[in-house]
Parts: C-alpha cells; sequence; structure tokens
C-alpha cells in the first residue's frame, strides 16, 4: 500500500499527445500539448466562505497575487486562505478515475480509455468518439455551514486566458490560444480572469474579460445546506500539420474544427464517457490483484496514453507513442515491450507501427568481426531505433538515434536488437489477429530477417552458436547495445549477451511459426534447427561456480541478469506452449533458466534492500517496465516464486510515487531513485498481470 497520496498522474485523452497533470501537493501541474514533461501551471480548486474564508487544495507550488507587481497595498490584513493538509486529503486512484476528498469537496478526474476502432472499417462516429481530445473532472461540494459558498476552478497559466462565453453562448470556462482549456455548460457558471484566487471571488462582480490577469477560472455559487456537483470537460485542439520532414494532422480534426466542437461533443456524451470510465474501473478490480499491483497499473496506462499521437497523413492513420521525456517517435524498443497492452486493446495500432517500419525505417547493412573491423561481410536488412523526435522525423533508414563510431555506449547503433524486435512484434500481431494477409504481404522481408539473424551470428554457418557474434557495419567499427543503453555491459553490450540471445531463441521460433503458416516447411525446419543451437549455447553457459549464467559469454564477465528470462514471454504468447514444456525440447535450457533465477533473485545479488527488483548484479540501474514484464515470467511462465512477491510490489510503488512523484511516471530507477526515462509509457508490460493468475497475492 503506498504511504502517499501527493504525487503527479497523466490525465490524457487517447493519441493527442496531451495532458492533465496533477496530485503532488505543493507543484505545479496543469494543461500541456506534446510536452514530455508535466506543464508549469498551478490548479486553484475549493471553496469560498461568504465571511472570507477560501479553503483549497495545494496543487500549486506558490499562492501569488501577481497584481502586487502592479500596484502596491499598504493593508496588514492577513490573508483567510487555508490548504488542506495532508491528512485531510484522501485520494482513490484507480484505472480511470482518479478522485480527491477533502472537508467539504470531492475532485474526481475522469479519463476514458477503450479499444480503439481500426480506421480501416470502423464508422465514422466510433472513430469520432476514440479520438475525441478531451477528459473530464466533477467538482461536488457539500456545505453543510450556514453561510453560502462559491466553489472555483482556475489555472495560472503563462499565455492569455478567454472567457469561452464571449466564443459561444452555450459554453462557459476558459481555453488559450484555441488549443487547451475547460468548459462546462452549466449556465448557472460564472467565468473570471484576475491576479488571485481572493481578489477574483471577493469582487462584487466578475471579470472575465480582464485578460491580463494570468488565472482563468470558473465559479459557482452553493448555498448554505445544500450540495452542487459541477462537470467540466477538459479540451485539447490543434490543427494543421503538427509533424516535420512530413505532413499530418491529427485524427480528430477530421471530424472536429475547434476547440469548442471539442467541448460540445465531450460535454453532451459526458454520461457516455463516464459510464466507460466506470467500467474500466470496476474491470480491474474484477481480476483480484493486489492494491500495489492496481496502482501500478493504472499509473503506467495513464503514462501510456498521456504519449500517444493518432495522426492523419495522407488520409491514412498513423500511430505515434512518443518516448515519455525524450519525445522520440515509435522507438522500436519500447514497441516490442508496448505491444501486449495495443494487442489486447487496438491490434491495428501495432500492425501501423509496424508497417511504418519497414516502409521508412528498414535499411540494409553489413556486419563484421570484432577481431577484424575492416572486413565487411555480408549483413542483411534491419530496423532503425525510432523514427525522429519531437514531431520530427528522421530521413528515411535512419534514427534521431543512433551514432556511428560509438563503442557499446549510449547512442550507438541497435541494429541486432531492432531487428529481433520487428520479428517479434510481427509474430505477437499475426498470432493474435491471425492477419494472414499482413504475413502474405511480409514474407520475402520475412525470409531476409532470418538470413540476416543468421549473418550477424556468423556469416560462415560453421561456426554459428546461436548468439549475435557480429556487429553493424553503421557502427564504423564500434559496437551494438541493447535498450538497456545506459547500463554496463551486462545490458548495455550486445555481441553475447544472453538477454539478447533469448530474444534470438524466440525469434527463431516465431519465423518457424510464420514460415509453417506460409507454407514454407523447409525453411521453418531451419529457422526451429537454429532455436535449439541457441537455447544449446545458452544452457551450456551456465556457471557452476557462478551459479547462474554469467550475462556476457565473452571477456570472463560475471554478472547476473533477471532478463536472461525475459523471451520466454514471446513463445507464450504466441501460443508455442511446445517450446515451453518443461519436459519438452527445451527442457535442458528452462531447467537452466530456473536455476538461474532461483541463485539470483536474492538480496544483494538481483534484490534491492526495499525488496525491489535489480535488473542486474553488478549495475545499480533498473526498468521498471521491464521488471513488471519479467516478474510475469518468472511467476506466470516459470511458475516460480521465492516469497518476497508482494515486498516487491510495494517497492515499485513507492519508487513511482515518492521517488518519482514529481514526473507522473518514470521506468528508469537507481536504487528507487528516478535518473531517466520520465513520464514514460512503457511500464504498460504490466498489463499481462491481469492474466497472470500466479501472481493474485492479494
Amino acid at each position: 500500500m503506498r504511504t502517499t497520496n501527493s504525487f503527479h498522474a497523466h490525465h490524457s485523452p487517447m493519441g493527442s499527445h496531451s495532458s492533465f497533470t496533477v496530485g503532488m501537493f505543493g507543484a505545479n501541474g496543469g494543461m500541456a500539448l506534446e510536452k514530455g514533461s508535466p506543464a508549469d501551471q498551478s490548479i486553484f480548486l475549493g471553496y469560498r466562505s461568504e465571511s472570507g474564508l477560501t479553503k483549497l487544495f495545494p496543487f500549486y507550488e506558490n499562492l501569488v497575487n501577481d497584481a502586487e507587481r502592479f500596484s502596491q497595498d499598504d493593508s496588514k490584513e492577513e490573508a483567510k486562505t487555508i490548504e488542506f493538509s495532508k491528512s485531510e486529503i484522501k485520494r482513490n486512484y484507480k484505472w480511470a478515475t482518479d478522485e480527491f476528498i477533502a472537508p467539504g469537496i470531492s475532485f474526481r478526474i475522469k479519463t476514458p480509455f477503450f479499444s480503439i476502432p481500426d480506421p480501416e472499417s470502423a464508422s465514422e462516429e466510433s472513430l469520432k468518439k476514440a479520438s475525441c481530445p478531451a477528459s473530464f473532472i466533477e467538482i461536488s461540494i457539500s456545505n453543510d455551514s450556514d453561510e453560502n459558498w462559491d466553489g472555483f476552478f482556475a489555472i495560472q497559466g503563462s499565455t492569455p486566458w478567454t472567457p469561452l462565453s464571449s466564443r459561444d453562448g452555450n459554453l462557459k470556462g476558459m481555453m488559450s490560444r484555441d488549443e487547451m482549456g475547460f468548459a462546462s455548460d452549466d449556465e448557472s457558471l460564472s467565468e473570471f480572469i484576475d491576479f488571485g484566487i481572493e481578489q477574483a471571488l471577493a469582487g462584487t462582480h466578475k471579470t472575465p474579460n480582464f485578460l491580463l490577469g494570468p488565472i482563468g477560472g470558473i465559479s459557482f455559487k452553493v448555498t448554505a445546506g445544500t450540495e452542487k456537483t459541477v462537470r467540466i470537460a477538459l479540451g485539447y485542439f490543434r490543427d494543421g500539420d503538427v509533424v516535420f520532414n512530413r505532413s499530418a494532422s491529427y485524427w480528430y480534426t477530421q471530424y472536429f474544427d475547434s476547440i469548442e466542437s471539442v467541448f460540445s461533443y465531450a460535454l453532451k456524451y459526458y454520461n457516455d464517457f463516464s459510464d466507460i470510465v466506470q467500467k474500466a474501473d470496476n474491470d480491474l478490480l474484477s481480476y483480484g490483484l493486489s492494491e500495489d499491483q492496481q496502482f501500478l497499473i493504472a499509473h503506467a496506462t495513464r503514462s501510456y496514453y498521456g504519449s500517444t499521437e493518432w495522426l492523419v497523413e495522407d488520409g491514412k492513420p498513423l500511430w505515434i507513442v512518443n518516448e515519455g521525456e525524450y519525445l522520440m517517435i515509435n522507438t522500436l524498443d519500447l514497441t516490442i515491450d508496448m505491444a501486449f497492452f495495443e494487442l489486447s486493446l487496438n491490434p491495428w495500432t501495432l500492425k501501423n507501427v509496424l508497417e511504418h517500419f519497414v516502409d521508412h525505417y528498414s535499411y540494409e547493412d553489413q556486419v563484421f568481426s570484432p577481431e577484424d573491423p575492416n572486413t565487411l561481410l555480408d549483413g542483411g536488412v534491419s530496423f532503425t531505433h525510432d523514427m525522429g523526435v519531437g514531431n520530427h522525423f528522421s530521413p528515411d533508414k535512419y534514427s534521431c538515434y543512433e551514432c556511428a563510431g560509438i563503442d557499446r555506449k549510449c547512442f550507438s547503433y541497435m541494429t541486432y536488437e531492432q531487428l529481433t524486435n520487428w520479428v517479434l512484434c510481427a509474430g505477437l500481431y499475426i498470432s493474435k489477429t491471425e492477419d494472414i494477409e499482413f504475413l502474405k504481404r511480409h514474407a520475402c522481408l520475412l525470409e531476409s530477417c532470418f538470413e540476416s539473424l543468421k549473418n550477424r551470428d556468423n556469416p560462415d554457418h560453421s561456426k554459428r552458436d546461436g548468439l549475435m557474434g557480429y556487429d553493424s557495419s553503421r557502427t564504423m567499427g564500434g559496437g551494438e547495445i541493447t535498450t538497456y543503453d545506459s547500463l554496463d555491459h551486462s545490458l548495455g553490450q550486445a555481441r553475447k549477451n544472453i538477454y539478447l540471445g533469448g530474444k534470438c531463441w524466440a525469434s527463431y521460433l516465431a519465423l518457424e511459426k510464420l514460415f509453417k503458416l506460409l507454407g514454407k516447411g523447409t525453411i521453418a525446419d531451419s529457422a526451429h534447427a537454429s532455436a535449439i543451437l541457441c537455447a544449446n549455447t545458452l544452457a551450456n553457459a551456465f556457471d557452476d561456480d557462478l551459479g547462474f549464467i554469467p550475462a556476457v559469454l565473452e571477456d570472463g564477465n560475471q554478472s547476473a541478469i533477471i532478463p536472461a528470462v525475459e523471451a520466454l514471454i514471446y513463445p507464450h504468447k504466441m501460443g508455442l506452449d511446445e517450446a515451453l514444456n518443461l519436459e519438452g525440447e527445451f527442457a535442458g535450457y528452462l531447467s537452466i533458466l530456473k536455476k538461474h533465477i532461483s541463485n539470483i533473485l536474492k538480496p544483494g545479488i538481483c534484490i534491492y534492500e526495499d525488496g525491489g527488483w535489480k535488473l542486474s548484479s553488478s549495475a545499480d540501474n533498473s526498468w521498471m517496465s521491464k521488471i513488471c514484464l519479467n516478474q510475469y515470467v518468472i511467476h506466470e511462465i516459470l511458475k516460480m516464486n521465492y516469497g518476497g512477491e508482494a515486498s516487491a510490489d510495494n517497492a515499485h510503488v513507492e519508487w513511482e510515487v515518492n521517488g518519482s512523484k514529481s514526473q507522473a511516471c518514470s521506468d528508469q530507477f537507481a536504487s528507487g531513485k528516478p535518473i531517466g526515462s520520465l513520464y514514460y509509457p512503457r511500464i504498460v508490460t504490466n498489463i499481462l498481470w491481469l492474466d497472470a493468475h500466479t501472481m493474485r497475492w492479494s
């Protein structure tokens, strides 16, 4: 159970790359578009009595009155403003609802999410509903006093506010630059723009046209002894091209022509969206997971949607997941981890990303041995790390990240890992959807991928061991890395890495399945033989003295890593049950992996003092997304328990709510402190827990 209610969370419509970030006490948050961090806005929410006492939530950094910059007030009268204390604020954090409750007031944020229909076959109305760039809030005030109150909601921004009543007589609220704002269709509300909350509410009349004021808001009367609930839509709108080096706009612009139209639609269907929110909340509760597990799933889901962009380019959908704070476009080593979430809700988004990599971000290279970097041999096809950054698309065949001449450090190439990622994503997608047309369209590419995998083992087939042994010519003599780019060589180095070796084994199994579906029995048998070779190499590398398989099978490496087992997830999700049979063909490999985990999943090796998981024994750096994925593999596939499961979940919750409280949801931690990958989408790997019957320790 988490120890604090003070932490930021995303609240984001699907595919609009926007967020209303709120929840950390004493910190700014607010509304933002296409930003890899929380907005820097103060949020004012509470009520004011007739006698002048104001009570509000502490969703701001400083309570100041900007009027002091324009005029001086010599009075010594103390402000009658009281923040609700931490002990007064309760927080109910569900899958689609985030609710704050304090004396006399409740504040609910509703963020609907649901399966996004396939644009190729769905109706216009269903697509309009799914793409509507709005989320919702409800403010309920119960006035049990003997004097009247004014409830209020306001945001202090850096750009001017415009009162909605001046643009649409049916709406009350505020918008900024026609791109974001909040609205209600409650005619009893009053609008205001001012320098301070007390100043706005204490006046004998409201000042909605005082555009000089940085605080824009709405207020409403709650007479003594009554209750009132106000419904508000938070909306976003950005028209025209929103990318660079290409031409694409938000999908929702096909149905909405202004932010006012977004507000009107969202408020019209407020009840429908609320029903969706309630269903999501109930669904998560129904799985029987612990409170900590439910929190981590809810937190991750919000952060994922905060990074999504659903665009239209030349009349066709273009799905983008931005890489959190880094804003890299469709990073392929995130795509593979988020695939489980997308396949559970909207498989077409994964297909969209895969085909975009084929059309724009695949390339051919050569390979070299680290002992002879000047001799280049046949390599083959692979895929870039990403598609660009900050809505700037990279030139075709290149990522924004990968640089030549770097030896196994950040920003080097990930050619081999991205090759396995595309193959595995294709295998997962086809296994889930049975999209044979997609399979046939890419049949030749899959054969090329198979040849490329083998060449990167060793171009001489007689010298292959099933693992990556050769680096890409694109490194210009350097060494490739993995998605664990900021770790030491235990997980950072790609060559002879057992984590990546597992993904290679799984890729060969995926290719075998796909070739069989294509009726290509001979090449399917060859892929199977490659999987056997890879598994035997990994199993035979177990070091009895160390008690585990060293992370890198060269240079005397002695690091222990949990992700040695990570790749078991792929045959499991592709329905390749025989490959995971503990008495089957790969029994030797699987038994070694179980022994490996038994010996390293211990305090001082791969468990922190707080019970959290340490992915590598030799590097103080862990990715939450990968922890969630490996937890599933160890418990659900290998059927292993070690007794510290609940403590681990609690530690991971604390990493997020204390360590990363200002950044909504983060992925990369060192000893429980976020060091990167902030505001991140990748942690939705924990969607896997919903079907993990062995993880019900609640």
